[in-house]
């Protein structure tokens, strides 16, 4: 075999186990926080910037308003358990992280959330990602994403099956 079919050959192995990867454990979305306070971990005060969809190293950007940016956030911090649309309400209320979004830049920028809110929100993210799935060819359903999982009884859960991972701007705002 040529050394030039090896090279394909590789690069055709490569590009299906990374899809392998993307379909078992979910693509990668970063999570850009701004305003973030350099020397400290993510905390109350900083702002959700931006949700991108990576992979292969090219990164989407999911044009998302500020309420689905706090409710991708809540459900990448907490991928690990399932929660009913009542339960992440609850989560994101009584979190100080989304109580004191955007504090950091001067002003609070936060949203309330009920449960029927959260229902539709959900709906648009896989709007979102679905666009952003696309556009990476990876071939994978949003609703692989952001699963609806059911519930014995009238409820469903909901849980973000994708490898999260956030990142700081360590920038803070001038006192012009």
């Amino acid at each position: 075999m040529s050394e030039d079919l090896r090279s394909v050959a590789r690069a055709s192995e490569t590009l299906l186990l990374e899809l392998r990867d993307v379909r078992q454990n979910g693509p990668l979305i970063r999570i850009v926080h701004r305003f973030h306070k350099p020397g400290t971990g993510c905390m109350a005060g900083e702002e959700i910037w931006a949700v991108l969809l990576v992979f292969r190293k090219r990164e989407s950007p999911l044009n998302l308003s500020l309420a689905l940016r706090l409710l991708l956030d809540y459900l990448g911090r907490t991928r690990h358990i399932p929660q009913s649309a009542t339960q992440i309400a609850a989560g994101l209320s009584r979190t100080e992280f989304y109580r004191k979004h955007g504090l950091n830049a001067g002003t609070v920028a936060s949203r309330k959330f009920s449960r029927s809110v959260i229902k539709e929100y959900i709906k648009r993210i896989r709007q979102a990602l679905s666009l952003a799935l696309r556009e990476t060819t990876v071939g994978l359903d949003s609703e692989r994403v952001l699963v609806s999982r059911p519930t014995v009884g009238n409820e469903a859960l909901y849980q973000l099956r994708a490898r999260v991972e956030w990142v700081h701007v360590d920038e803070t705002p001038s006192n012009d």
